[in-house]
């Protein structure tokens, strides 16, 4: 991976804390999967001392694994009011640095970080800044990290007043693969459609999109997408190619 520094290429292949916190008691998101690096993070925090004993992260995209490993160690053992003035220039530089392209990444990370905090101490959330598409970081097959549970739907799928006909229906699932696919090729996968019938959609995972953190990412985002677009709930079911 030329271009990376060797501390981006150690969080990445040997990501510190990667998984979600049993006992956290703060969690913050940031980022999403169209702008191509997502993450959550977990920490558990001490009521009565208000340091952050423990982090966890769960992501997607090659640089935001890696920055959000160093966030984890960055503020593990950390008071609130020291975690509250990192900045993503801080986690770069944990990272041995970064080029201006590449800092969507440490940014999304200083974004969760913010809404944890704002989760604990029950204050208004940061307003993040639009953040520009992410430049990917290859993604290698050995990568086994714990995957982010597909997203719950903020709110009930509004239904069409006027039913697709299943030809449309088949045509909208197949345009959102279509616009989704640049996104899992860049981390080094795809997503193949197998079977489409009632409310259930049958998918090939393949390459990277198998076993990693992207799996039930890229499901949970696909599921959201065409259920908003055919108008009622949807199921997106991984399977094996016969």
């Amino acid at each position: 991976m030329p271009g990376y520094t060797e501390q981006v290429h150690d969080h990445f292949f040997n990501p510190r804390n990667a998984g979600p916190l049993a006992d956290a008691n703060a969690v913050g998101e940031a980022g999403s999967l169209a702008a191509g690096a997502a993450l959550r993070l977990t920490l558990r925090v001490n009521p009565e001392t208000r340091q952050i004993e423990a982090a966890g992260f769960q992501g997607f995209g090659g640089s935001a694994i890696a920055a959000a490993s160093a966030l984890t160690e960055l503020v593990t053992g950390k008071s609130l009011d020291e975690a509250r003035r990192l900045t993503g220039q801080d986690i770069a530089q944990a990272l041995g640095g970064l080029p201006p392209e590449r800092m969507q990444a440490p940014e999304i990370g200083r974004q969760a970080l913010g809404a944890a905090l704002a989760a604990f101490t029950g204050e208004p959330e940061p307003v993040a800044p639009a953040l520009p598409a992410a430049t990917p970081m290859p993604v290698s097959p050995r990568q086994t990290f714990v995957p982010i549970a597909p997203p719950q739907p903020a709110r009930p799928v509004k239904l069409r007043e006027v039913p697709l006909a299943p030809a449309e229906e088949l045509a909208e699932i197949t345009r959102i693969l279509d616009d989704m696919r640049t996104v899992f090729r860049a981390d080094g996968g795809d997503v193949e459609l197998l079977e489409f019938e009632g409310s259930r959609v049958q998918v090939h995972l393949t390459g990277a999109c198998t076993g990693c953190q992207l799996a039930s990412l890229t499901l949970g985002g696909l599921q959201k997408r065409i259920a908003d677009a055919l108008g009622r709930p949807i199921r997106v079911i991984p399977v094996p190619k016969s």
